[in-house]
């Protein structure tokens, strides 16, 4: 083969990686980011930017050992381990990253948000490593043979096609490895921000007693005042089998807490009495302070 059109196919190569890699970024966080700020979600990029910056990197670098080698062998064993770190992304960056990344903006706030780790954590990780090995060993084996054949095709958007092929296959296992752990923190989320909205467009109403029984508005009673306030919400905490989840609420420094039982949300309350909270407030008291003795106003 001409070194020329070797080396076109191992870039070929680098982008068939890069499809899979951003495929399953997009449909794992770049949806959920999306979700999550449509419901007033805090930091709804902290997953998709890491994720995607890593996915993007990890993808092209297999795709392109891949035609560099031309072995089946080798080939399968670097999409398996793709699809292992992708698998363990799948757990890590809500778990771990995200109050990583918020500490940088938020210091107090990262400081707080200290998820736990259960056992039932690294079986997500696992079954999302099987599902996405499927995907791997298939795009793996395919890769050599679908850019050979774009090469000598005479189609003009043969090179495509494995791209598209790529893109595909891992946009379908992101979609379904959103719904291994993105999908049970973001939805209490949703019903917290579905219940603080339709409390607030009927704050001044009379609500019918089994409408407002449904929605469980009852549970806002004790932040009502909160409500016409700008909001932003972030998951707070969790059970192991994800059954309670607590949300906070950021109503434009004054926070309170939600908590949701099987997506139901069951009371809210101000959260004045986190030690967190009590340490912003005493920073920003602080920084006004000084801020008044430097300019002597």
């Amino acid at each position: 083969m001409k070194p020329v059109l070797k080396k076109k196919m191992q870039w070929a190569g680098v982008f068939y990686g890069l499809a899979g890699g951003l495929a399953f970024a997009i449909f794992t966080w770049g949806v959920d980011g999306f979700l999550l700020a449509s419901a007033h979600g805090a930091y709804p990029w902290a997953k998709f930017i890491p994720g995607l910056f890593i996915c993007a990197l990890s993808g092209s670098l297999a795709g392109w050992l891949t035609i560099r080698f031309q072995n089946n062998i080798l080939g399968i064993v670097l999409w398996l381990s793709l699809a292992l770190l992708y698998s363990r992304l799948i757990v890590w960056l809500p778990i771990r990253v995200v109050p990583f990344i918020i500490k940088f903006f938020n210091g107090a706030l990262g400081e707080y948000l200290k998820y736990p780790y259960y056992k039932s954590l690294d079986q997500t990780q696992w079954f999302g490593f099987v599902i996405l090995a499927i995907a791997a060993i298939i795009c793996g084996l395919l890769e050599n043979i679908l850019i050979e054949q774009s090469f000598f095709s005479s189609g003009t958007y043969a090179i495509a096609i494995p791209l598209v092929v790529c893109f595909l296959c891992f946009s379908l296992i992101g979609n379904a490895a959103d719904s291994l752990l993105n999908q049970n923190i973001r939805k209490p989320l949703q019903e917290v921000d579905n219940l603080l909205q339709f409390a607030l467009d009927n704050i001044d109403k009379e609500v019918p007693g089994d409408i407002a029984r449904s929605m469980h508005l009852g549970a806002v009673n004790p932040i009502k005042e909160l409500l016409p306030r700008e909001r932003r919400l972030i998951l707070s905490n969790f059970d192991e089998s994800m059954g309670q989840v607590d949300i906070l609420v950021d109503f434009r420094g004054i926070w309170a807490k939600c908590t949701t039982i099987y997506n139901q949300v069951t009371f809210c309350k101000p959260a004045l009495e986190i030690q967190w909270i009590r340490l912003s407030n005493q920073m920003k008291m602080e920084a006004r302070f000084n801020t008044k003795v430097f300019f002597g106003n």
